[in-house]
């Protein structure tokens, strides 16, 4: 039982101290029971976690997530930066003035915690190092705060990490530096998004200008199956579904900025990738149907769109579902709603919505089964971003779901 959950005798009692940590483990062996509500009542739930994640960070930060072994984890400057627009979009929709408070607050922390360059450090906590990827998914946070409230603040950190993110970018477009793993990623192309951010309130043509370049250097990275290369945190095997969807998505905001031919091309590209993907989902095995976690996609898909995972990443369904309802509202593919639908009431499935533990319940695991590779036995806080911003879009699109 040990080597399926992926764990050795020595962090046994670490991992499984709590009675939740073992309810969700039998939970994900197969035990059934747990109680599946509306989508209102999912969705409340997982902002209910999201604000405790920034509560349990001490400051306004949110927490990178609850970890089986270390509990509430610290603040992560990278994902609280596109967190803040969820709490800005739920706290519109319910014209709640709380979640627009605890954005200014994220926002607020992340200029105090700023690195003197204008970039936003890198990894979980606050260390010295900068990294581009982050700097750009803090950027659409304070490019939203600003959008939201015109206060200036936002808008000039938002304007010197741009000029940060230019001053290292490659000539061709890429970043190779300040990255993760010191290599290119297609997935910069959230990059591209947030400088296109700065470009709409700016009007500067310098930002445009670079997330173009770096747009059509990802699009240089596509093989003739509409796979794209690069888009993992490695070089070298094939990419989680998280970053695919990354991948994809930065690529479908950044489209309508763009010279009209680029956008196209970026549009057809994207549509290529996601029917591919959603083909895979719609023929995965009839066997899988058994449960909330066996459906799933698998974890890494290759160029093929082979995968030899026995579990799913949980952040990347959710980021696939919204894919697919961007573009079927696009292009109207009845396809692509019901796979996305689909996908998403599965998530669904695995949160619990009646635990004692406040770092589980309303919460989006990284993996399903919890043991899975993509940041095992762990909560991540932007698994259940994702979850929310899915949830939202699939009310706004009159699919939401109360019984």
């Amino acid at each position: 039982m040990l080597r399926k959950l992926g764990i050795g005798t020595f962090e046994l009692a670490r991992t499984f101290i709590k009675p939740s940590h073992w309810r969700v483990i039998l939970r994900d062996l197969g035990l059934p029971g747990e109680r599946v509500g509306s989508d209102s009542e999912h969705l409340q739930a997982a902002m209910d976690w999201l604000c405790r994640a920034q509560d349990a960070s001490g400051g306004g930060g949110v927490a990178a997530g609850y970890f089986f072994k270390k509990g509430w984890m610290p603040p992560y400057p990278e994902t609280t930066g596109y967190i803040i627009p969820t709490f800005l979009r739920f706290g519109s929709l319910h014209q709640n003035g709380s979640y627009l408070a605890r954005a200014l607050r994220m926002g607020d922390w992340e200029i105090e915690v700023q690195l003197s360059s204008g970039a936003v450090r890198g990894g979980i906590g606050l260390n010295e190092y900068p990294v581009v990827f982050n700097t750009g998914q803090v950027i659409l946070g304070w490019t939203a705060l600003y959008g939201t409230t015109s206060r200036a603040r936002f808008l000039d950190a938002a304007i010197r990490a741009a000029d940060w993110l230019l001053s290292v970018q490659d000539a061709d477009g890429k970043w190779s530096r300040h990255t993760y793993m010191n290599v290119p990623h297609a997935y910069h192309s959230r990059i591209a998004w947030s400088l296109l951010e700065v470009y709409k309130h700016t009007r500067r043509e310098k930002y445009r200008a670079a997330a173009e370049r770096n747009t059509l250097w990802v699009l240089s990275q596509a093989g003739e199956n509409g796979w794209f290369g690069l888009m993992g945190f490695s070089p070298h095997g094939p990419p989680f579904t998280h970053t695919v969807a990354y991948t994809l998505r930065g690529l479908m905001e950044a489209a309508p900025h763009l010279a009209d031919s680029i956008g196209q091309r970026v549009m057809d590209s994207v549509a290529k990738a996601a029917e591919k993907i959603m083909l895979k989902y719609e023929n995965r095995p009839p066997h899988s149907d058994r449960g909330p976690g066996l459906a799933l996609l698998p974890a890494t898909l290759d160029d093929r769109l082979e995968s030899q995972d026995s579990y799913s990443c949980l952040t990347g369904n959710a980021q696939l579902a919204i894919i697919w309802l961007k573009l079927a509202r696009l292009n109207g593919d009845l396809r692509l709603t019901k796979a996305a639908l689909r996908l998403l009431n599965q998530v669904k499935g695995t949160q619990l919505l009646e635990c004692a533990n406040p770092g589980i319940r309303g919460g989006i695991a990284g993996s399903h089964p919890i043991w899975g590779q993509y940041v095992p036995y762990a909560y991540p806080s932007w698994a259940t971003k994702f979850f929310v911003d899915g949830l939202i879009l699939k009310s706004e699109l009159g699919f939401q779901t109360d019984s």
